[in-house]
């Protein structure tokens, strides 16, 4: 029996397939490759330090001792619980006062909405680090101005309030965490198709029953999804329990781990033990990261808005309702922004720390300004945090919109690996990755000599913010129809000549927008630069930080009214971004 031998049109056909397969798999290969260094090393170091007797990973040897020296201190329950009681009352706060100012301003009928709605991200320009120095300022038992002031006005023998305690702590967290309830919210109230609501109406059915049984019930996703991520950065953040819970002796996992690094009792970083620590949080954070990753990768599930033009029900709260409503907005706002500002900025212009009052004002000096303006360190630490901030930002949106690129318009080979990837570092505390990362580059200290410098503190912040990234760039490409794209294809244009021509220009809006988000994140973050922080590499929060703990109030107040005033900046611009990219797309 002879053999068909395939001739030679068909041999180059099949050795043309092959060679484009082998092409398709190089861009998700790459990025696999960035991806794995940024998030895959750093936690698999991690891993093995926790595992080695001296804490770091190429150390000989392997113990168990950092695991039971972690966990069988006596302390641990206290911090696990600690933490837990943290983290969830700062959610429910957060959760409860954004759902609340998100209602209001998207389906009700209170005065100013548009104005309450241009100004509901400006908290964001307040630093949490600035927000729980402000509290300490305005609710210290001993001198806290607004405990002096409602001793004086209501003859009280002692301070009313206490910001240094657990309560305090959750109050601070869940005001700073508002605006990003809000922004979770806000969309799914605005567009809810009223018809289930004019139904329970024409039915009878009261605003408070509507409230219960139709919009919480279908509100029930993107609520649950907000609740999971506040819960999440509640786990994780530094800035508010190492201010505030300090002082106090209140401990949480991040503070824990600043103080087994920073200020352990012999001196020498405990690296082994902090990375046994961080073992058992980062399966509890892994674990609400999945569950967020699925509840919005399958949010389409639970869509209500449809084909069809509507316009959402407004509830009306009435003469009384209204001026209640304007109210509790206003009393929001004066505690969210104007009472640490004005804390700040009173503080800023004083010779030294002095309360509010008529007789300060005959002290009043720009003094501290002009040497925060003017001092070596400030010029040096402001030169890097633009430099970091730029160098994160542009790597943040590069790489969001190559794994969005990649996963939604390619199909690329191994795309939901990249998703994961770029979704993972949500799960990873600010002070986790600055300590993986020193692992990391005193590890590869020979070929990649950045420790201690700012590179290493932008790599740190890229790692971080990469998971905002990749979201608000894969939810933009996905809204956007591809036919565009397969338009320039059929006619003739290569892959990157449409990626160039058509789905940059398209997607740069958002991109735009996330470059700014995450510039003005880079300027405010102190976490994982604290960790990172050497002598040549400080950063404007990590100075702020040292002026507050190196007994400095009044450089601290005017540091910080600057960078609220950089930040008010950013925020603009992205907010006017964000609006044009949502015009853009209705259009």
């Amino acid at each position: 029996m002879t053999i068909a031998q395939p001739t030679d049109a068909a041999s180059s056909r099949t050795g043309g397939d092959a060679r484009r397969r082998d092409w398709r798999l190089l861009p998700p290969l790459g990025m696999g490759l960035v991806l794995g260094y940024l998030v895959l090393v750093p936690l698999a170091l991690m891993i093995l330090s926790s595992f080695r007797p001296g804490g770091f990973p190429l150390d000989p040897g392997f113990t168990l001792a950092n695991y039971r020296a972690a966990y069988g201190d006596p302390g641990f329950p206290s911090l696990l619980w600690s933490t837990l009681i943290f983290a969830i009352g700062s959610t429910i706060l957060a959760l409860v006062l954004g759902t609340g100012l998100a209602w209001l301003v998207e389906r009700s009928d209170m005065p100013w909405r548009a104005t309450v709605r241009a100004l509901v991200l400006l908290p964001m320009a307040t630093p949490p680090i600035l927000l729980a120095i402000a509290w300490a300022m305005l609710l210290s038992p001993r001198t806290g101005f607004l405990n002096q002031l409602l001793q004086g006005a209501l003859g009280l023998g002692s301070a009313p309030f206490d910001v240094f305690t657990m309560p305090g702590l959750i109050f601070v967290q869940g005001l700073a965490l508002v605006p990003t309830a809000y922004l979770f919210l806000a969309p799914a109230f605005r567009n809810m198709d009223p018809s289930f609501e004019e139904a329970a109406i024409t039915s009878g059915a009261g605003t408070a029953l509507v409230i219960r049984r139709i919009l919480l019930p279908v509100l029930w996703p993107p609520i649950l999804a907000a609740a999971i991520f506040l819960l999440i950065v509640s786990f994780v953040v530094f800035d508010i329990p190492g201010t505030l819970g300090t002082p106090a002796h209140i401990s949480v996992l991040s503070t824990r781990i600043y103080n087994l690094v920073v200020e352990s009792p012999g001196g020498i970083p405990l690296y082994g033990r902090v990375s046994a620590l961080a073992m058992v949080f980062l399966a509890i954070l892994l674990v609400l990261a999945g569950v967020y990753h699925r509840l919005t990768r399958h949010a389409q599930r639970y869509r209500t808005v449809t084909g069809k033009g509507f316009r959402s029900r407004v509830f009306a709260l009435g003469r009384r309702g209204r001026r209640a409503a304007l109210a509790a907005v206003i009393v929001y706002f004066l505690l969210s922004v104007v009472a640490p500002l004005v804390i700040l900025l009173w503080t800023s212009l004083m010779p030294y720390r002095i309360g509010i009052s008529a007789a300060g004002l005959s002290l009043m000096t720009l003094d501290n300004h002009r040497d925060f303006l003017t001092n070596p360190r400030v010029v040096a630490a402001t030169r890097h945090s633009l430099v970091i901030a730029i160098v994160a930002a542009t790597a943040v949106a590069i790489l969001a919109f190559l794994v969005a690129w990649l996963t939604t318009r390619c199909r690329a080979p191994g795309g939901k690996i990249l998703d994961t990837l770029a979704f993972l570092p949500v799960a990873i505390p600010g002070v986790m990755i600055g300590v993986a990362l020193v692992y990391v580059y005193l590890t590869l200290g020979a070929v990649i000599p950045i420790y201690g410098s700012i590179w290493i503190i932008a790599i740190a912040y890229v790692t971080q913010y990469l998971p905002f990234g990749s979201r608000t760039t894969q939810g933009v490409m996905l809204q956007l129809h591809p036919e565009l794209e397969e338009a320039a294809l059929a006619s003739g244009a290569d892959t990157w000549r449409v990626l160039r021509r058509i789905t940059l220009p398209l997607v740069w809006p958002a991109l735009a927008a996330v470059w700014i988000w995450v510039a003005a994140h880079s300027l405010r973050e102190l976490s994982s630069a604290l960790m990172l922080q050497g002598r040549d590499n400080a950063v404007i929060p990590t100075l702020i930080w040292d002026y507050w703990s190196g007994g400095e109030p009044t450089h601290m107040a005017a540091g910080g009214i600057w960078l609220t005033a950089a930040l008010i900046v950013f925020l603009l611009l992205w907010r006017l971004l964000a609006r044009r990219t949502a015009l853009e797309r209705e259009a």
